[in-house]
């Protein structure tokens, strides 16, 4: 992509937004969605669309290669924009403080079965990875012990979290709403979402 045309944040978040989308369609098919991705997609050159096929080749490498859940997106999108993401490091994180202080809570769930997580303003979903983590250190199994709700304002925010939760095998809704009056303006659902009868629902 040329720098003189666009900038490297542009193409990161037209990346993750084609990504997305291609994932959920594949899930729940959303006209709405397959709409903009068109109209993101044509926005470039056809000479330029082929190194979105390369980046999410790529992408889904880095994933491939990850044997424990981490924050790869939020990663990549500190550094591509500047923010500041709360992401799952190394052994020496901060998060592994997180993870002390949630063993209660999983010490509950693993009594009750119960798994269930909502994460507000979900950002990249680097809380939910780093439950995720935690439960693995206490050797549960959180693909079955899991189960998410993930909100956010932003757009950007709820595909990457999607993205995220879609390659580690959680089970999530994550759910676009709006800033103002908190009206739900999107659901995507990951293929080990449970509820096929609300999947069918939303199709």
């Amino acid at each position: 992509f040329s720098k003189e045309k666009y900038s490297t944040e542009k193409v990161f978040k037209d990346f993750i937004s084609l990504f997305a989308i291609s994932l959920s369609n594949k899930v729940v098919f959303n006209k709405k969605n397959s709409d903009r991705y068109e109209e993101i997609y044509q926005s470039y050159e056809k000479e330029e669309q082929p190194y979105f096929y390369a980046l999410s080749t790529e992408l889904t490498r880095i994933f491939c290669n990850e044997k424990d859940p981490y924050d790869v997106l939020g990663d990549i999108y500190q550094k591509v924009t500047k923010s500041n993401y709360l992401k799952l490091l190394n052994n020496n994180s901060p998060l592994q403080e997180v993870g002390k202080k949630l063993q209660g809570i999983i010490n509950i769930n693993k009594k009750t079965n119960n798994g269930n997580m909502i994460e507000v303003n979900c950002g990249s979903g680097a809380m939910i990875l780093a439950y995720a983590s935690t439960l693995k250190m206490f050797k549960l199994d959180y693909k079955k012990d899991l189960q998410v709700t993930a909100i956010d304002t932003d757009i950007i925010n709820v595909f990457m979290t999607y993205i995220q939760m879609w390659f580690f095998d959680i089970a999530a809704t994550v759910i676009l709403v709006d800033e103002k009056s908190n009206r739900e303006l999107m659901r995507l659902y990951t293929p080990a979402y449970e509820d096929e009868e609300e999947n069918l629902m939303v199709a």
